[in-house]
């Protein structure tokens, strides 16, 4: 009884243990651990993180403890300890919902160097050349507004390839990943809709031109059957005044 009461309280401060490193890592004071413990962290090519004495992680979430005897692992205790870690590293996950991209994404952005802001200023003046284009332009400088636009986006992927191997020479940090995430969503995006709003804005005007043409035509045709009936009164007004004579 004696020894099973000692292997029950083994037991108790290995689970203590093991959720305390949770608590440690969730905190975000995993970095200072590893490097307090030296050689027990692992480099980033080993398929186990580590964490804590003795413990890692592999790919899977799992927790592997390194110097617990082989009976270890047959308590229930130490099955408990499997569970709480493994709640700790399911919710130690990236983004999830669209606002939580969003906002990953606009503080992962250093928005008050000058690439930024010359990327933003662009935008500016695409936007009011467009909406000037839409009031005052005809219809060949607005296509070719939105062909210079298609241009842009089509050389989208050679820019981000560019932008990947000279980042340096303008940027504070590398935006150009291989997916072009950066190109799309603060370049391309916003391009094509303005774009879209030109041609929605086209659209409308020749539909509406379509529409002043069916008035017209409408109105020309009763116009010329007004003429034509009163055409043919004033012939059999004749023809009665003929026949009074």
């Amino acid at each position: 009884m004696a020894s099973f009461f000692k292997q029950l309280s083994d037991d108790m401060e290995k689970v203590i243990q093991v959720v305390e490193e949770g608590a440690k890592f969730m905190m975000g004071e995993s970095a200072r651990m590893g490097g307090e413990q030296g050689s027990h962290a692992a480099s980033p090519s080993d398929p186990t993180t580590a964490f804590g004495d003795g413990a890692s992680v592999d790919p899977e979430g799992d927790v592997i403890f390194d110097d617990m005897d082989e009976d270890m692992y047959g308590s229930p205790l130490m099955g408990m300890a499997d569970s709480v870690m493994s709640d700790i590293m399911s919710m130690q996950v990236g983004p999830q919902t669209p606002k939580e991209h969003i906002e990953a994404f606009t503080a992962a952005i250093t928005w008050n160097e000058t690439f930024i802001k010359i990327i933003l200023g662009f935008h500016v003046v695409v936007v009011v050349s467009a909406v000037a284009l839409n009031r005052q332009g005809g219809i060949y400088s607005r296509l070719g507004f939105m062909v210079f636009v298609g241009i842009i986006v089509r050389l989208s992927d050679t820019l981000n390839n560019i932008g990947a191997s000279r980042w340096r020479d303008f940027a504070t940090q590398n935006y150009f990943d291989r997916g072009g995430i950066f190109m799309g969503i603060m370049v391309c995006a916003p391009l094509l809709i303005v774009c879209l709003f030109m041609l929605i804005s086209m659209i409308r005007e020749a539909s509406s031109l379509i529409v002043d043409v069916g008035k017209m035509k409408a109105k020309a045709q009763l116009k010329l059957k007004q003429n034509k009936e009163e055409k043919n009164q004033t012939e059999e007004e004749k023809k009665r005044r003929k026949k009074d004579k």
